[in-house]
């Protein structure tokens, strides 16, 4: 599970951070073959917005808990 924040800065390199840790992310989820889950709160995102997104984020990880058990099931047959 990876959850993270990109604060907008002067330039447009936040688009691009979002991006790429997102793709870099999935790569390592293929290439390793485990489930991933990712949040990343962009830039504009309020406290309130996050604070309300806070239940999938709990949903999310459990998510992938569950998917690791799953795999690992799998793998072991």
């Amino acid at each position: 599970m990876a959850l993270g924040a990109v604060i907008e800065g002067e330039t447009g390199h936040d688009e691009v951070v979002m991006n790429q840790a997102a793709r870099k992310l999935a790569d390592l989820s293929v290439e390793y073959g485990k489930p991933l889950g990712l949040g990343i709160s962009g830039p504009g995102e309020t406290r309130l917005q996050a604070q309300d997104r806070i239940e999938n984020a709990a949903h999310a990880v459990r998510t992938v808990v569950k998917m690791a058990a799953r795999l690992k099931e799998i793998r072991a047959r």
